[in-house]
């Protein structure tokens, strides 16, 4: 077998021409790499089909069930996901990938405590896996171990800065414990590096609620408006940004972006839309 081309943001496998395997073995690598390829198109329903039939002629092809469970992932069918890489460990046990993606699988499920296990594997087999590590601390978070959370979580952002969910989720539990300066030293990492636009809306909110906590009122305004940047439908962002600029006195900017917070309906948050109009009422009558 050699390494393909990357699909599906993941590494998968295809067969070398002329394998010496009987027949049926042979037919499942074809069905495996038709598979594949029609998965790097995003035409998922084919690949299932070829995929499955891979595992059908071959029950033993472990990289046709693990490749099947990526596309499952891909369509967040969790559980399907977590039956195709639940046969694929059966034949490969020591994949760190392999426990890696059943542990998402199993978390996406709320089934923490074999997501849990799942997770420990991969990360013992290669400590390197930085997404193992952040949905080990997620996992440890759902199951009340924040402390155990923060550990996970501080090890992916130390394996790879440029993903930042890890540092949004550290920043958030930091924020959580009141530990503000802590919070906000990691989140400014985080906004440092993190590519993508979701994580940078997340983290710049964040560090405005940090900012908001330390009475920094103006550096929170800073950060709001970066998190807009990075995502201008973030309502949250919106109404944070009004709440910062009434608590600096700027009325005018405030006014604006409660009064934008309402209109847009306030992400169907009756509690906060409630938050800005009661705020609006009293710049009414300051």
């Amino acid at each position: 077998m050699r390494r393909s081309k990357n699909l599906l943001g993941f590494t998968l496998f295809l067969a070398l021409a002329g394998c010496a395997c009987d027949q049926q073995k042979h037919e499942s690598i074809k069905a495996m790499n038709a598979g594949i390829e029609k998965a790097s198109l995003k035409s998922y329903t084919a690949a299932e089909k070829d995929l499955e039939r891979a595992t059908m002629l071959d029950p033993e092809n472990h990289k046709a069930a693990y490749a099947l469970g990526l596309v499952f992932i891909e369509q967040k069918k969790w559980d399907k996901a977590e039956g195709a890489l639940s046969t694929a460990l059966k034949f490969q046990k020591t994949d760190a990938m392999y426990h890696y993606h059943l542990g998402h699988a199993l978390y996406e499920q709320k089934k923490h405590d074999m997501a849990r296990g799942s997770l420990e594997e991969a990360v013992k087999l290669n400590k390197r896996l930085y997404k193992a590590h952040y949905y080990l601390g997620l996992v440890h978070k759902a199951e009340d171990r924040p402390r155990d959370a923060a550990a996970a979580f501080s090890e992916s952002c130390r394996l790879n800065p440029k993903f930042g969910k890890p540092f949004y989720e550290l920043g958030r539990l930091y924020f959580s414990w009141d530990h503000l300066e802590e919070a906000r030293q990691v989140l400014i990492q985080g906004a440092q590096y993190a590519m993508d636009n979701e994580d940078m809306t997340n983290i710049w909110y964040q560090l405005g609620q940090s900012y908001d906590g330390l009475k920094q009122y103006d550096k929170a305004v800073e950060a709001y408006k970066k998190a807009l940047d990075a995502r201008k439908d973030n309502l949250e962002a919106v109404l944070q940004l009004g709440l910062a600029y009434a608590n600096l006195g700027d009325k005018a900017n405030a006014r604006k972006n409660l009064e934008d917070f309402v209109k847009q309906g306030g992400g169907g948050n009756d509690f906060n839309i409630a938050a800005a109009n009661s705020r609006l009422l009293k710049l009414s009558g300051e």
